[in-house]
């Protein structure tokens, strides 16, 4: 199993220029090879393999105008090429976008795949004279794969080390209906459970939001090309970072409560890319809400704590069809926040009605038979709520009469 690590690094004032000398030729041969590829194609309908494009970068590198690209690492200008090759290979296979040509006020990176080490607190990489100060929070343990070195546009410096672990022995839960859960996401509560329970988006983020709104502000009225321009964009981009962090550490308590607690977690698939078109305030909100990352993180821990992760068809009824009855609507708007049954007379809240169909769902793909009847207590999930409510994440239980049994 490939797993990473992420440790802030501390270079000195040399070391960051090296850096930068690294994270200018790799964002340079990128480019150029891209610009190659994109011209070969064009003329011919064929582009370059990794083989051809490394024979290639030998000989450009011996050219007088291109030799300071004999500074930095080779294997590193290599895996900008390997990188390439791959963004292609998806592409062309409709698993991502076209690649594009890399600014030099994004995010910056550069890999290194051989000749290192890691001892203590200290990163050796080839072509830095001295190691690299590195802030180790934790440890790990298998075979070091490759190192990553990135910038953030705040400024920052940070190591991905990717590293091969041995897999566990790890026992995996049955599948049973009164361990599982499903969980409806939405925009103004963050997700709503099958059992009634509302987990709510974090104040902390709403606030930080409202400074990167102030901050954009005052971007936008620097002149272009000037100091106070490039402080301010900085600014900008540390609040940004700030708030994805935040927004990481509430998706990673909220996802390890869940998996600890239940055995069982069904979520839906849903297209985000549908969902942010036509609309550029909800495309905004449903960008922030992290859905994704938040499905990743549940399914990766699920795996690994012998848990069960589930997920249901994209065009699966979920939240027009009655929880009680089964019976489906043929509309129903997003204003609608009430789901009424137009056979059964059933009412429930709309985002717990379509929770309870997700686990139904979930349930029934995995062969497992489901039962119905009145709403009893669901005490076998308080603990859930106290651990939400112990890392201080605003959580609450919505029961109403006439539900199925959750």
């Amino acid at each position: 199993m490939l797993r990473a690590y992420r440790y802030r690094l501390y270079p000195s004032e040399d070391q960051k220029m090296m850096l930068a000398k690294h994270f200018g030729s790799c964002r340079f041969v990128w480019n150029y090879f891209l610009d190659l590829n994109n011209r070969r194609y064009a003329e011919t309908g064929k582009g370059s393999s990794f083989k051809q494009m490394c024979k290639e970068l030998t000989l450009l590198k011996k050219e007088d105008e291109y030799r300071w690209l004999m500074e930095v690492n080779s294997q590193s200008l290599q895996q900008s090429l390997l990188h390439l090759e791959t963004a292609y290979r998806r592409f062309f296979r409709k698993l991502g976008e076209e690649p594009v040509f890399k600014g030099k006020h994004k995010r910056k990176s550069f890999t290194v795949t051989q000749r290192f080490s890691i001892e203590d607190n200290q990163l050796n990489i080839p072509n830095f004279k001295k190691p690299i100060r590195m802030f180790r929070h934790r440890d790990f343990n298998g075979q070091v794969r490759s190192i990553t070195i990135s910038q953030e546009p705040s400024g920052k410096y940070h190591a991905s080390i990717l590293v091969y672990e041995q897999d566990p022995d790890i026992q995996q839960m049955p599948v049973a209906e009164e361990s599982a859960i499903g969980i409806d996401m939405g925009i103004n509560t963050f997700a709503t459970l099958s059992n009634g329970m509302r987990i709510q988006k974090p104040k902390h983020i709403v606030q930080s939001e409202k400074k990167l709104v102030k901050a954009q502000r005052r971007l936008s009225r620097k002149k272009k090309g000037s100091h106070n321009r490039m402080k301010q964009r900085v600014r900008v981009a540390r609040i940004q970072e700030h708030m994805a962090n935040q927004r990481r550490d509430f998706l990673n308590r909220v996802s390890d409560i869940l998996t600890r607690t239940y055995d069982t977690i069904a979520v839906e698939d849903l297209s985000l890319k549908d969902m942010m078109n036509g609309n550029h305030r909800r495309a905004k909100a449903v960008a922030d809400a992290g859905w994704y990352s938040f499905k990743m993180m549940l399914k990766t821990k699920a795996s690994q704590r012998g848990k069960n992760f589930t997920e249901i068809g994209r065009y699966e009824p979920s939240t027009k069809m009655c929880s009680s009855c089964g019976h489906v609507k043929s509309q129903m708007k997003l204003t609608e926040r009430r789901f009424i049954c137009d056979i059964c007379g059933y009412t429930n809240d709309r985002d717990v009605n379509a929770a309870i169909n997700i686990r139904r769902f979930a349930l029934i793909s995995e062969g497992v038979p489901t039962e119905s009847g009145e709403l009893t207590p669901v005490d076998r999930h308080t603990s859930a709520l106290e651990l939400l409510a112990r890392e201080g994440i605003r959580a609450s239980v919505l029961v109403e009469a006439g539900s199925p049994r959750l």
